[in-house]
């Protein structure tokens, strides 16, 4: 039988899984974030690519075990997450996001929080970017690249404000026998040739400052490691996650 995975429907997790459909001996479903976790749950499914508040909110129900094989954080500069603004904004009281349950959604709310102590109304995105933003004064989006507007690359301002990379997805499985060769499978479904580190540098600096750089981190390491415990400590103090959750690997044994 094969190996039935569920990864999110967004084009942001698309170089993890270009290569699904020449994979061997598995079954990829595409759900929306909060699906995947339910289906994980539910036993319908081996393997879950999900977000960090996914894994940390299953502490006490459920024994889920990281597989060291692709991933996806974000380190600095990375032009994968936006938060658009209003031309002309002053203050920022009303912003759109594409569900307030997402795990970006939250790290969008912590990062305003902690960095500007701003703390606005969150209400789901029922439009593109620029109709959101003339009933919106920002609207967070990973899906429309759209330079000409005011934005803030998200990874780059969590990175300054925290110091450590934003994890953003990762490969979880419960604790039973599942093939030895699981991770390796999982890099197979990966873009042919998707480095472990991807770096991003601005094509148009300003005059006379530097570009800005950064790092996609498309492999599980210790840096990927670090970020997500303390990416966990935060949901908790937030109170989005019931325990800090300790980061644990899959071994190959159930």
């Amino acid at each position: 039988m094969p190996l039935r995975i569920v990864a999110p429907t967004s084009t942001l997790y698309n170089p993890l899984l270009e290569n699904a459909a020449q994979a061997e001996g598995v079954h990829l479903l595409r759900a929306r974030e909060e699906e995947c976790a339910h289906l994980l749950a539910a036993n319908r499914v081996d393997v879950a690519l999900v977000s960090p508040l996914t894994y940390g909110r299953a502490v006490g129900t459920a024994e889920y075990r990281i597989l060291p094989t692709t991933t996806l954080a974000l380190e600095g500069y990375t032009e994968h997450v936006w938060l658009y603004f209003r031309p002309g904004l002053r203050t920022l009281t009303r912003c759109a996001v594409p569900s307030c349950d997402a795990f970006l959604t939250q790290a969008l709310r912590i990062l305003l929080l902690e960095a500007y102590d701003l703390e606005p109304t969150l209400f789901p995105a029922n439009s593109d970017v620029p109709t959101s933003l003339t009933t919106a004064d920002a609207v967070l989006s990973w899906e429309e690249d759209l330079s000409e507007l005011p934005r803030m690359d998200v990874g780059e301002e969590w990175y300054t404000t925290f110091g450590y990379a934003l994890p953003v997805a990762l490969w979880v499985c419960r604790m039973e026998e599942l093939p030895r060769e699981l991770p390796h499978m999982l890099e197979q479904l990966a873009r042919p040739g998707l480095p472990a580190v991807e770096a991003v540098t601005e094509s148009e600096p300003l005059p006379a400052l530097p570009p800005r750089t950064g790092r996609l981190l498309w492999r599980w390491s210790d840096t990927v490691a670090a970020a997500l415990r303390e990416t966990l400590n935060l949901l908790y103090y937030h109170g989005l996650v019931p325990h800090i959750a300790e980061v644990k690997l899959w071994s190959g044994e159930p």
